[in-house]
């Protein structure tokens, strides 16, 4: 079967080179199966600081990095979602933060560039996170078709702090998705308080199956993330999880347990504020 749902959770540094080596050696364990769905956390290739994103960034589609990921699409014949890599923007000293998402060919198939950045305070050893000082949130909404020996699927997709925006997965159910992404760098902090309720509730609250792939430990950064990477099923039962450290994730995709649910429990048809919400 390739209608498989897979995460990869890390603990990257600052070196891309590091990471992207641990990106293939937990895929070589994995040994993905053809066409399965991979999702890889926010900031992968390099969890660091404002200037290391800089200097990292890369032009939508062009350059070296995302030529790597590209090639271990190739290589493995899946769908390979980079959570979120630096991409380069009109805006002097200013980039996005964009999921990448490649085929099994190996092409760019699709991106997004967060929309809700997180500047707030936390009380952790940084305590002060300010997206906004080097990224540019994004404004569209973004989904891909998944194609598999049993059918083609939608997928939403959506990076760490807009999980507490329930409007945006809801926007992508009525756009057509089966599946959500999040992949996140969820602090240590409000990963304990509020990662797997919010998980949850996007799942249970769309019908739609969650794929969440988080940082998952203590960084060279001092910086510390809270792991527990997941599947979800659109009932909210979490199907696979990895709580702390590196390694992986997987869960079958089951489209008919999908509709049978959205059939006996129409939500999308029951809501009232469907309207507000568009």
């Amino acid at each position: 079967m390739d209608s498989s749902l897979g995460a990869l959770q890390l603990v990257s540094t600052a070196s891309p080179e590091e990471n992207l080596n641990r990106i293939k050696q937990l895929l070589t364990a994995l040994a993905p199966v053809k066409n399965q769905l991979i999702l890889l956390p926010e900031n992968v290739l390099s969890f660091a600081m404002r200037e290391d994103y800089l200097v990292l960034a890369e032009p939508l589609d062009d350059g070296f990095w995302q030529t790597q990921l590209s090639h271990l699409a190739k290589q493995y014949s899946i769908y390979l979602v980079c959570g979120s890599f630096p991409i380069k923007s009109a805006v002097k000293a200013k980039i996005y933060t964009s999921s990448l998402v490649f085929s099994p060919t190996g092409k760019l198939i699709c991106h997004y560039h967060k929309i809700h950045l997180f500047d707030a305070l936390v009380a952790d050893q940084q305590a002060v996170y300010k997206e906004s000082d080097t990224f540019i949130a994004g404004k569209s909404l973004q989904l891909f078709n998944w194609q598999t020996a049993q059918g083609s699927y939608k997928v939403g997709l959506a990076i760490c702090y807009d999980l507490r925006f329930p409007a945006l997965f809801q926007a992508l159910r009525r756009q057509g998705a089966d599946i959500l992404l999040l992949p996140a760098a969820f602090t240590q902090v409000t990963g304990k308080a509020h990662w797997l309720p919010l998980l949850q509730a996007r799942a249970i609250e769309n019908q739609c199956y969650i794929v969440a792939a988080n940082q998952g430990g203590k960084h060279l950064c001092s910086r510390e993330t809270y792991g527990h990477s997941m599947i979800i099923s659109p009932w909210g039962e979490v199907l696979d999880q990895l709580e702390m450290g590196e390694g992986c994730v997987t869960a079958p995709f089951n489209k008919i347990k999908l509709d049978e649910l959205r059939t006996s429990m129409p939500i999308t048809t029951h809501n009232q504020f469907i309207s507000v919400l568009k």
